[in-house]
Parts: structure tokens; sequence; C-alpha cells
């Protein structure tokens, strides 16, 4: 079994050094022409060439439909625990639509609120109950979901 294993393998390889010997020769053999994807000698398609419209494709992903104004993801530095970054969203949304009741504008105010500032007014959205967590997200989450809408219904967007 061995030696019939041996024997494949040398065979393979002759075969395969006997036929780039003789295309570096300029000989084809029967394996026609390749250099234009085409086998000359059978007439068929030897390598698939990409189309234009697939060498123009770049992804599948498709674009998503976000609002023009919407809250910016908190950064990572801000806290390790994502149940604290998440809830300085809130708190960031919140302040944001609290700026649009005090001005009465439709503006985006995201951009106007660093996130240093929404670490700094944090301490008046924190937990009084004495849980060990530090902000009741859910509560915020309410708390902003509802603001946000109220001005969506007054803006319209």
């Amino acid at each position: 079994m061995r030696k019939a294993i041996v024997f494949g393998a040398v065979l393979a390889a002759a075969a395969g050094a006997a036929f780039w010997a003789a295309r570096d020769a300029g000989e084809t053999g029967s394996i026609g022409d390749l250099s234009n994807g085409v086998d000359s000698s059978r007439g068929e398609l030897a390598a698939f060439a990409p189309t234009r419209a697939q060498k123009e494709f770049r992804s599948m992903a498709v674009a998503a439909d976000l609002p023009a104004c919407r809250t910016p993801q908190p950064p990572k530095a801000l806290s390790s625990k994502a149940y604290i970054r998440n809830s300085y969203a809130a708190i960031l949304e919140i302040l944001a639509v609290q700026r649009w009741q005090s001005t009465g504008s439709c503006a985006c105010f995201f951009d106007d609120i660093s996130w240093e500032e929404v670490v700094r007014k944090a301490p008046a959205f924190e937990r009084i109950d004495g849980v060990a967590l530090r902000f009741d997200l859910p509560k915020l989450r309410e708390q902003a979901d509802d603001l946000i809408a109220q001005r969506l219904a007054s803006c319209g967007a």
C-alpha cells in the first residue's frame, strides 16, 4: 500500500514537472492557450473571468436608514461597564431634549453636549434607593424615550 502511494506521488510530480517544462518552452500540448481564459483546443472557458459588474462590486452591505439626529455611541473610555455607558447615553438624550424644551428649537443638540458635561451632570440621575447599581437604566431609558417621543411629536424628525 505504501509503495502505491509513493508511486502515485512520484507520477503526479513527474506529470506536473513535464507540464510546466512544456509550458515554459511555449508548448501547450492538449491544454491549449490559456492566456485569454479560453482553451483553444476545446473551445471552452478554462477559467472564469470576472465580469465588469463583478469587478466593480465592493460589498453586500446595505446602508442603514438612520435618522440625521441620533444619539452618538458613548466612548468606551467613559466606563468599562456597558450599563453605565448606556446610562450615559440615556442621560445625553435627556439633556438634549431638555435643551430642546428650553429653547423651542428643533435642532439636533447631541453635538452640542459633550460627554464631559454628561459625566458632570450624571450625579443628578444616580439612584438614591440604596441599590448597589449606580444608575437605574430602565427608568432613564423610559424617561429619555418619553421626552424623545414628545420632541418627535412636536418637531417631526
